[in-house]
């Protein structure tokens, strides 16, 4: 158990959770945004969630790079991902 902490902790996997992470929790920011957009027509919906794609990944990786380490950049993430999942999910079934 101490070595999975210990690498789970590391340096690399704080940079996976940066690469990996951020973009796995900006396409669920993505998804969420053109699913809860309340103007225009499809195209327009898919426009709004797409068009700030690179200003999401680049704000939560960097965010990911700052915590002080693995574990703590995994719980941003993962944090924000499991909120944006639960949202899309509850958007795309219950909501419809």
């Amino acid at each position: 158990m101490l070595w999975f902490k210990r690498k789970f902790n590391s340096n690399a996997s704080q940079i996976t959770a940066a690469i990996l992470g951020a973009f796995l929790t900006t396409i669920s920011l993505t998804i969420a945004i053109t699913l809860s957009w309340p103007f225009g027509d499809k195209v327009e919906q898919i426009f709004a969630g797409g068009v700030f794609f690179f200003v999401f990944w680049a704000s939560l990786f960097y965010w990911a790079l700052l915590a002080d380490g693995g574990l703590k950049a995994w719980a941003r993430v993962g944090s924000l991902l499991l909120a944006f999942g639960i949202y899309d999910a509850l958007s795309l079934t219950v909501f419809a």
